[in-house]
């Protein structure tokens, strides 16, 4: 976890380098000190950045550049500071405040997916001091539902339902988690989890359902929270000089036509001479879908392992040395267990397999 830790003072830069020391010590975390110009001559081990610009200006910076901001100062100060940068808790940094005198830790923002509630506890206990989290379902000992889907791994969409779980969790509600794969979660009176094959959609359980499953939310009713495996690679061929929206139409297809979520796809998958097609790489970017490109011996060995599944092209093998593309490359991006969800097939200057893995993915 990259860290920028802010002192505003001479206490403040020494407890700074103090914190910064224990957090590199435990592993885990890469701090830079940011203290003031006018400090800049004081014996302050590890990496630093003196500054003299504007607080304002150095906290928009720090926003995009850092996992994390530890903020030597006072509360309002840091409040006023962050305000005019945050966006979404998916990408904001994870924000903590300390005083200088290393009391008291306050988690200030993106306390579960930035993390700061956890970088509050460990900078605690390094410095023995109290941490100070509001959280709800932290203050009452309860699982975050952004949480269960982190220690997971799993992706939780629509983001704004994550709210009202929480508050039915908090409200010690009935939640209902049916999940199609194996999932840890602490142990609570009011969350059940149950296999996804005792899920009815017609069951009125009054929005506080839980699905683990990558199937297309098309097929459930609204309101109903996902937790996405990643457990799907989609395998692409296609023509030199394609448009990222023919690449972009024919991933769509294709997720439709296997009732699959686009944010269970792991990577876009491909033979190493495409890595630098334009217009696939572009779809890749504006579909937020990581890319992953094979070498011909890696895409050979997977069609000897599994010639009697996958088909097998005369005129690909003379062309680029290896019988086919999409559907080894398919499954080494979903895992060599994983199986076949879709042969190759094609959408216009476009040929796609998908393959769907285990969870958690296994070689």
């Amino acid at each position: 976890m990259k860290l920028a830790v802010v002192a505003v003072t001479r206490d403040g830069a020494e407890l700074a380098r103090k914190t910064a020391g224990l957090l590199d010590e435990a592993g885990g975390y890469e701090t830079v000190l940011y203290i003031p110009g006018r400090f800049s001559l004081l014996r302050i081990a590890g990496k630093r950045q003196p500054y003299r610009k504007p607080l304002r200006e150095l906290f928009g910076e720090l926003f995009g550049s850092y996992d994390g901001i530890i903020c030597i100062m006072a509360l309002g100060i840091v409040v006023r500071l962050s305000a005019p940068h945050i966006r979404d808790k998916r990408s904001d940094p994870a924000v903590v405040v300390m005083d200088e005198l290393g009391k008291n830790i306050i988690s200030v923002l993106s306390g579960h997916l930035g993390g700061a509630n956890a970088l509050t506890q460990r900078i605690a206990e390094l410095l023995d001091a109290n941490p100070v989290i509001t959280t709800a379902t932290d203050v009452q000992g309860l699982p975050a539902i952004e949480m269960v889907a982190a220690e997971n791994g799993l992706v939780a969409e629509p983001l704004e339902l994550v709210k009202t779980i929480n508050a039915a969790i908090v409200n010690k509600q009935q939640i209902m988690i049916y999940t199609e794969f194996p999932i840890e979660i602490e142990p609570s009176e009011n969350i059940s989890v149950r296999d996804f094959a005792e899920y009815s959609p017609s069951r009125r359980e009054d929005n506080r359902v839980v699905l683990v499953t990558n199937r297309a939310a098309a097929s459930f009713p609204e309101g109903t929270l996902f937790l996405r495996p990643q457990n799907v690679c989609i395998g692409i061929g296609c023509r030199k000089g394609v448009s990222s929206a023919e690449v972009k139409e024919a991933i769509l297809q294709a997720l439709e036509e296997t009732g699959r979520a686009l944010t269970a796809v792991k990577f876009l998958a491909s033979i190493d001479i495409k890595s630098e097609e334009q217009g696939l790489l572009e779809a890749a970017g504006e579909m937020d879908l990581p890319t992953e490109f094979f070498g011909r011996p890696e895409l050979q060995e997977v069609h000897r392992a599994r010639a009697s599944e996958l088909s097998f092209s005369e005129f690909v093998d003379q062309k680029i040395g290896v019988g086919g593309v999409c559907e080894p490359a398919a499954i080494l991006g979903a895992g060599k267990a994983s199986v076949i969800l879709m042969p190759k097939k094609k959408f216009g200057k476009v040929t796609i397999a998908i393959a769907e893995g285990d969870w958690p993915l296994s070689e």
